[in-house]
């Protein structure tokens, strides 16, 4: 690809996420923050935990490409870096952006395309059935979920066992090889399959982030609402936040799930505040929500120039793909 190319890739990229990024700003509602009062050192604890699960992304993203056998891997500064970019990439309505500019950037430090591509595909679809299955079974049980319809609940665990199950190593290596013969025309590689190390680890850590998250907006929620408590919210607010995340991730046609997040988030707020209440936080935590994407972007940024003296750093001993 020819350095012109790669300047007119590079440069779309950055004009789609600030037009983009943009438009998302703008259609906040900002009237209904007007009365809003915020407990500052709680938003502080809520913004620091929400940038410590985006790091953990990136170290699940280099897990899997581990597990996937990459044999050399740029240093964690760096995939922090290249993956905060392409994190702004989900502004851009689809999932192309986000994971073609992962893969784009990436592939600069000597990784192969096609390896990137499947580890990105599987984080991808790992971040939904993770986030689905802990939203699931934190809120499964709780009555104050009984406002959601059965047919709805079915709905979502019949979408978390579908996605699970594309992702069971046998399916997904079979459809990756299906996809690959049609656009290569020739036989998949090994890079190109993925295995049931890559597929549990990256369940339970995504599992384990998925509470991480949510407690961030725990934390957010009680900055705004001092009303709710630990003892009888903090569970409820968690699966809250990650069912709304879940099912926005899941329409891919809209930046960062914008409408079906919010629906979600306003419909189980409402549950355990006034109305008013509901939908301020969840328009607020929209806001919020993009400004820890700055601050994740600049923190990257930064790391990378201050701690990434060498881009790569050899991997001794590379597991195998299969």
């Amino acid at each position: 690809m020819s350095s012109r190319v790669r300047l007119a890739l590079v440069t779309t990229f950055i004009v789609l996420v600030v037009v983009f990024f943009a438009l998302y700003l703008h259609d906040l509602d900002w009237s209904v923050l007007g009365d809003l009062t915020f407990t500052w050192w709680l938003v502080v604890i809520a913004s620091l935990v929400s940038l410590a699960f985006r790091f953990w992304g990136v170290m699940i993203w280099a897990l899997i490409l581990r597990d996937l056998g990459a044999p050399r891997l740029p240093r964690f500064p760096v995939l922090a870096d290249i993956y905060a970019k392409a994190w702004m990439g989900r502004y851009i309505p689809g999932t192309v952006a986000w994971i073609g500019g992962k893969i784009y950037l990436a592939s600069q430090q000597g990784i192969a395309k096609s390896r990137l591509a499947v580890s990105s595909l599987l984080e991808a679809g790992m971040q939904i059935v993770a986030s689905m299955f802990v939203a699931l079974l934190i809120l499964g049980l709780d009555p104050r979920l009984d406002v959601i319809s059965t047919t709805m609940k079915a709905f979502m665990v019949g979408l978390a066992l579908a996605m699970l199950l594309i992702l069971v190593p046998p399916v997904f290596n079979r459809a990756t090889r299906f996809a690959f013969r049609l656009i290569k025309r020739e036989s998949a590689l090994a890079e190109v399959r993925t295995n049931a190390t890559a597929t549990i680890r990256s369940f339970v850590l995504y599992s384990i982030g998925t509470v991480l998250a949510g407690s961030s907006y725990f934390f957010l929620t009680k900055a705004m609402y001092p009303q709710i408590n630990a003892a009888d919210d903090f569970w409820f607010i968690v699966g809250a936040f990650t069912l709304a995340g879940a099912l926005g991730m899941a329409t891919p046609l809209l930046p960062s799930g914008i409408g079906v997040r919010d629906g979600v988030q306003l419909v189980l707020l409402s549950l355990i505040m006034p109305s008013e209440f509901a939908l301020a936080i969840t328009v607020a935590s929209r806001l919020w929500s993009a400004l820890v994407d700055l601050l994740f972007l600049g923190t990257a940024v930064l790391g990378r120039k201050l701690f990434a003296r060498h881009d790569t750093v050899p991997d001794p001993v590379a597991p195998p793909a299969g």
